[in-house]
Order: structure tokens, then sequence, then C-alpha cells
């Protein structure tokens, strides 16, 4: 397989951003009263964390890459 254009590491790394951006908007929620509700809360709260810290490691692999070729 061949390594990604330059394009493709830029529009990647545009999706990444946009997905970011909507994982930080979807973290700020007040929790709920009913304690069931919070745990569920607290669980896509988990999920939200370590898909946001996934991204975070694919975006500085791609923003590292895009460096990589501008020199």
């Amino acid at each position: 397989m061949s390594e990604p254009s330059r394009e493709q590491l830029i529009r990647r790394r545009d999706e990444i951003n946009e997905q970011l951006d909507r994982v930080n908007r979807e973290e700020r929620i007040e929790l709920d009263i009913d304690p069931e509700e919070q745990a569920i809360q607290v669980e896509h709260d988990e999920v939200a964390v370590t898909m946001e810290a996934n991204l975070r490691r694919e975006l500085a692999v791609i923003e590292d890459a895009l460096l990589g070729e501008s020199s």
C-alpha cells in the first residue's frame, strides 16, 4: 500500500479536527439528577476521552508526516 498523498493527509487532518470539536462540544454536558442516567453519562464521557486521545495520536502522526514532506 502506498503512502497517503499530501491532500489525503490534509483532508484527514481536517476530519480529525472536526471530530475533536464535536467530541469537545459533547463532553460539556450537565449530569442528570438520576444516578442511573449519570452512570450512563460517565460511561459515554470515558468513551469520548478515549476517542479524543486516539484522534490526537492520529493527528500527531499526520502533522509529523506533513512537516516531514515540507523539509
